[in-house]
């Protein structure tokens, strides 16, 4: 059995194999960028147009008084945006595989359908796993927050809060091992298989399955930060150049969402996969 340090050092050695594929990612997820930032823009713009109009009685005022074509634009970006982040999503799940399969290369990009097909499946597991603990933590806000309910559903709002913030963190680990799952069969439906996820955790361990997750994340975050900071201190020098500061902004968007964002994204999805064979493994081993 792998040690916690062996599996999360292969998963970010692994992006290093293929630096053009990872490099392609990051063009995704540049362009993704440079969309949703036009797309701040143009919702600014609008903004600033509604103020103008002030006070603005219902919301269907407020929309017709957005020029058509911005609405179009904004819609358009907004689509452009998912469906590159769903494209994203699916190459992500082959990185999953190919880390359960313990295969060195890197997927390839030229089954577009197939990964944007991928990519939808693995979003829609996400956002099933993230809406009863999103309910909770909002219910729990809003009794919180309400004044006029009294100190005492106040109170039950806090323990709600508290009681959906430990839900979550409990639904996103095993959301890690069901989205592996569903990739490993090939079944949509082997997500919410709850036994045999829990099982799998279970084979593995839930002290060293956390202990990998959470060394993943730490390194993860540590070469964000590290990285961060250089492409900062670059941008930054070429900003006072240009007098711009919003050279600067630009700058260190482009840098991360071309290097370090498709770097974190495919070492972690191969930490993942990791897990799953070691999971399954183990599960082998014992019967």
């Amino acid at each position: 059995m792998a040690s916690i340090t062996d599996v999360v050092k292969e998963g970010l050695k692994y992006p290093l194999n293929d630096v053009k594929k990872v490099l392609t990612l990051g063009i995704i997820f540049l362009i993704s960028s440079l969309v949703s930032l036009a797309m701040e823009f143009l919702v600014f713009d609008n903004m600033r147009i509604l103020a103008d109009m002030a006070p603005v009685e219902t919301a269907q005022a407020a929309l017709s008084a957005i020029p058509p074509s911005s609405m179009a634009l904004i819609v358009l970006s907004w689509i452009v945006t998912f469906i590159l982040m769903v494209f994203a999503s699916g190459y992500i799940y082959d990185v999953i595989k190919y880390g359960i399969e313990g295969r060195s290369e890197l997927p390839e990009f030229s089954d577009i359908k197939g990964l944007l097909v991928k990519g939808l499946k693995a979003f829609v597991v996400g956002l099933a796993y993230s809406i009863l603990p999103m309910i909770l933590f909002f219910l729990g806000v809003m009794l919180t927050v309400n004044e006029s309910v009294g100190a005492s559903v106040n109170a039950i709002g806090g323990i709600i809060l508290l009681v959906a913030i430990i839900f979550a963190i409990f639904v996103s680990l095993v959301n890690v091992m069901a989205l592996c799952n569903m990739v490993d069969k090939d079944e949509f439906a082997a997500a919410f298989r709850f036994k045999e996820i829990l099982g799998l955790i279970k084979n593995l361990g839930w002290g060293r399955y956390i202990g990998i997750l959470l060394f993943t994340v730490i390194a993860a975050m540590i070469i964000s930060v590290f990285f961060g900071f250089i492409f900062g201190a670059i941008a930054g020098i070429i900003s006072m150049i240009v007098g711009s500061a919003f050279v600067l902004a630009l700058i260190n968007m482009i840098l991360n969402s071309l290097l370090v964002n498709p770097y974190v994204s495919i070492a972690i999805s191969r930490v993942y996969g990791s897990i799953y064979k070691e999971a399954t493994k183990t599960e082998l081993e014992t019967i």
